[in-house]
């Protein structure tokens, strides 16, 4: 069977948690014998078509367009389906997980083919986010923006026969945004972790891999530096615990456009000795920066519509401290309830960690947590139900 899948990014351009999800499926229609190809976003430095380790990939390049102008989804639908035409004449079944090229793909082949979409977030939730946090324009053109991005949506969800979403969270938001109805034909399939790769290691080994201090506790954190990932909340909340005399660090892995102005807060804090900015992590070093952390810290403070990351440190044996937002109770909560932060103001956050550091909450053994974590996200047998579920009345067994 011949499988499109869109997406936004590469996973090999542009690695996150969504195009991690997107890279397993396609890893695994492949290893069931389809023929994979998909098709995201690039620039024009990258090749339009590749293959890479079975996958046909393809990338569009949108007309520039200022992102408050209404032509710039048209654009982004006219590169993909130019994309598509150049290298694509048929599929069996399209696989969205992105609404601008899923459309241009069933605009292009028809809605003959079979069509499956995966909310990984509700889209005007998340782009009202981003529209409040940009400049003055973009705030002002966000109320007809929104309004055009939800109707591409809720064309998506029309023309699917199966639709998912990883938590619970996300289908209560679009039962509120679609209606009940809508809402009640989503199937519920949790994102995975690599269990095999994400296991308990020593940590002693792992900070001497990575140049931590092996003297004091040390709390992980991996986020996209943007305003809703809480990072100057945990900062704020760390500045407490240290002028309480609390003696930890504190390490944030992840690259993105509030990296300045978090240095100069880290800065302005006294802070200095205390955090350390990592940078973006390569792939190859999460499994030990996990592993070397006493604690993953999730200081989310809106729409964490699953937690791939938490599920990862789970995996790899080590309490994650939350904040109660969106769908991650619905993980931590599975573990261990008091991990979790009473709300995301930083008084809270900062409680949780003093609590942790000052051994006043429970810890788990790590493989307890490892095996947990396979039993519920394992990636092999999630991705195995997840690929038939959506692919489900179009041949596959």
């Amino acid at each position: 069977m011949k499988v499109l899948i869109t997406n936004l990014a590469h996973f090999s351009d542009r690695p996150s948690g969504g195009a991690r999800f997107v890279r397993d499926e396609a890893a695994e229609l492949h290893r069931c014998g389809d023929e994979v190809w998909v098709l995201a976003s690039g620039n024009t430095n990258q090749p339009e078509y590749e293959v890479k380790e079975g996958i046909h990939l393809l990338r569009y390049v949108p007309a520039k367009v200022a992102s408050w102008n209404p032509a710039r989804g048209t654009g982004h639908q006219k590169a993909a389906r130019g994309v598509l035409m150049r290298h694509l004449s048929e599929v069996d079944a399209v696989h969205g997980h992105a609404p601008l090229p899923y459309l241009a793909a069933l605009d292009l082949y028809g809605d003959t083919v079979h069509s499956s979409y995966d909310i990984h977030s509700p889209a005007k939730m998340e782009m009202a986010i981003v529209w409040r946090n940009g400049g003055l324009l973009r705030r002002m053109t966000a109320p007809l923006g929104l309004e055009m991005i939800n109707r591409l949506e809720k064309e998506c969800l029309r023309r699917s026969r199966t639709i998912s979403a990883e938590s619970q969270f996300t289908i209560d938001c679009i039962s509120k945004i679609h209606g009940p109805e809508v809402a009640s034909s989503i199937q519920l399939f949790p994102g995975w972790a690599d269990s095999a790769r994400y296991t308990p290691l020593d940590r002693e080994h792992a900070r001497r891999q990575l140049g931590w201090p092996t003297d004091v506790p040390i709390l992980f954190t991996l986020r996209r530096l943007v305003p809703r990932m809480g990072l100057g909340r945990l900062l704020s909340a760390v500045s407490i615990l240290r002028r309480e005399g609390v003696e930890f660090r504190l390490m944030i892995g992840g690259s993105g456009p509030l990296r300045a102005k978090l240095e100069e807060q880290q800065r302005e804090l006294g802070l200095d000795a205390v955090v350390r900015f990592l940078g973006r992590l390569e792939d190859d070093q999460l499994p030990l920066a996990y592993a070397g952390c006493d604690a993953f810290v999730l200081p989310t403070t809106e729409l964490e519509c699953f937690g791939l990351i938490a599920v990862e440190a789970l995996s790899a044996g080590r309490p994650v401290l939350a904040t109660p937002v969106g769908a991650i109770p619905e993980i931590v909560g599975r573990f261990e309830p008091s991990w979790l932060a009473k709300s995301a103001e930083v008084d809270e956050i900062a409680s949780l960690l003093r609590s942790f550091l000052k051994g006043k909450l429970p810890l788990h053994d790590p493989q307890w947590l490892h095996q947990e974590a396979h039993r519920h996200y394992g990636r092999d047998i999630a991705v195995r139900a997840y690929v038939h579920a959506m692919l489900e009345g179009n041949g596959r067994s």
